[in-house]
């Protein structure tokens, strides 16, 4: 079965035009619901959760909104562990099936940052490559987090030259992603998880499943 694909559009503006309501320029993307999918093509996580992306002059840009009753993050620095640490929205870009490196972005409410480069996978699940190998990588991505009521959101941009690239790819260019999160609730023992890939197992570096961004 093949991935699903969303376009990935351009997006105009910078990054600092940013607030917790859905930017403008993020209004010609499609929404990208995270869900449970491992579960069912139905199941929705008890707080949801929605993403876009779009290819801006300075890089690929996410923005991410999350309904959650209990916004907490217990990191204390950029590149730590933030999936064991609270609430995180993780971001993953595969440049394109034939290269065999993709980016793991980790960002918390508190405004830190995880920044993971792996080379490759089955040499990291293998352990010749290890934790500090792909650890801070520094992708130079841009963020801003804004905590609310009941919510919170994220925009990022990571750009272009962490992939090796000084602009956008040619239209028609496919890579992968998926936004993820862990969501905690009431202490750190029982996160809930939630994607927008299409997931048949809750592990997220499961890349062949992640949607496919067609840039337009």
């Amino acid at each position: 079965m093949s991935n699903p694909s969303t376009p990935c559009t351009t997006v105009s503006g910078a990054i600092d035009d940013f607030g917790a309501d859905q930017p403008e320029k993020y209004r010609g993307c499609e929404a990208q619901q995270l869900q449970r999918f491992w579960e069912g093509t139905q199941v929705l996580p008890e707080e949801s959760g929605r993403a876009y992306v779009g290819a801006a002059e300075e890089g690929l840009s996410f923005y991410v909104l999350f309904e959650d009753s209990d916004i907490f993050s217990t990191a204390t620095g950029d590149n730590q562990k933030m999936w064991t640490l609270g609430d995180v929205a993780e971001f993953f870009i595969k440049p394109g099936v034939e290269r065999s490196d993709y980016w793991e972005i980790h960002i918390t409410p508190n405004d830190y940052l995880m920044d993971i480069h792996i080379p490759d996978r089955g040499k990291f699940n293998a352990g010749s490559i290890s934790w500090e190998d792909v650890i801070a990588p520094d992708s130079n991505t841009h963020k801003r987090v804004e905590v609310l009521d009941g919510r919170w959101a994220v925009e990022m941009c990571v750009p272009w030259q962490a992939f090796g690239l000084e602009a956008a790819p040619e239209t028609g260019t496919v890579w992968q992603f998926a936004v993820c999160r862990y969501n905690y609730n009431g202490g750190l023992d029982a996160p809930e998880h939630s994607s927008t890939a299409h997931l048949s197992e809750p592990g997220f570096h499961r890349y062949e499943e992640f949607t496919d961004l067609v840039f337009a």
